[in-house]
């Protein structure tokens, strides 16, 4: 039985920005992968992934003025630049990483340049597009573009707020010794506030992911992943309480229940044989 487990979803998937602000960074989820020669590199795409998309969200979250001013986010480090430039009907950001800025232990350069329509739509949609400019994360250059719309509800006069972030991406990583990767991705983030029935006064923050993703490397090797149940986050709880994981390396693949709803580190990993396991996060 093979249990390694590797950190990092993107997409965000994995990155709510609700829970971003509400919770530790540790709070990722785990995937489960097998031993391949390409694992290593396979999490390094997946924390990629999800500090890119993650930092999308983040910053359109401050910078755009549709989510509400109640909502806290996470602040970027003083050496990443973030400017912004308005044209009639179009807001361009450019977050801009320099020569090297530390980013969650990881050295990021480059830019990242993404563009909204100023006004939102009747629906209280906004699409995000958005590029990689000679951006290297730790060793890894990454090139491509991803698309993230955004909605929500706004209903604070009744006690309620909630969000989505649906991103589509298409990246390609090269590493030093030549290895290459594409990685594509469809993850979709969604993020409540809600007044508590039971006790008033009170607040639930949530969030629910879900989505897939698919990774090719230059020697062969394929990894995919699939949320099959979303996988829901709660504030004041460090893990995962709910949802399905299900990875595909080549042959095999591996399926990674996080239970029933309960705030605990224990998820039960099963392999294609039918094996399952109990996994200590």
């Amino acid at each position: 039985m093979k249990n390694r487990i590797i950190a990092f979803l993107s997409i965000f998937m994995v990155s709510s920005i609700f829970l971003i602000s509400c919770q530790d960074d540790d709070n990722d989820p785990q995937i489960p992968t097998t031993e391949a020669t390409t694992a290593k590199q396979f999490k390094d795409v997946e924390a990629a992934n999800t500090e890119i998309n993650r930092t999308v969200e983040n910053v359109f979250g401050t910078e755009s003025g549709f989510i509400p001013a109640t909502r806290s986010f996470n602040k970027m480090p003083d050496c990443a630049t973030i400017t912004s430039e308005s044209t009639e009907a179009t807001n361009t950001i450019v977050i801009d990483f320099g020569d090297g800025c530390e980013v969650n232990g990881k050295t990021i350069s480059g830019t990242i340049r993404m563009s909204f329509a100023i006004e939102l739509d009747a629906e209280n949609k906004v699409e995000i597009t958005y590029s990689l400019e000679n951006f290297v994360y730790g060793d890894i250059t990454i090139t491509g573009n991803a698309t993230t719309t955004f909605t929500f509800n706004n209903d604070l006069a009744n006690g309620s707020y909630s969000s989505n972030f649906a991103t589509t991406s298409d990246f390609s990583f090269t590493w030093a010794d030549g290895l290459t990767a594409t990685s594509t991705t469809n993850f979709t983030n969604e993020t409540f506030f809600e007044s508590n029935q039971d006790n008033p006064g009170e607040f639930e923050y949530y969030s629910l992911n879900s989505g897939n993703s698919n990774t090719e490397f230059s020697n062969g090797d394929i990894y995919s992943v699939e949320i099959t149940t979303p996988l829901r986050n709660e504030r004041g709880c460090a893990y995962i309480v709910s949802g399905v994981i299900v990875t595909n390396e080549n042959s095999e693949t591996i399926t990674l229940d996080f239970g029933n709803g309960e705030c605990d580190n224990i998820a039960t990993q099963t392999d294609s044989d039918g094996n399952e396991t109990n996994i200590e996060l």
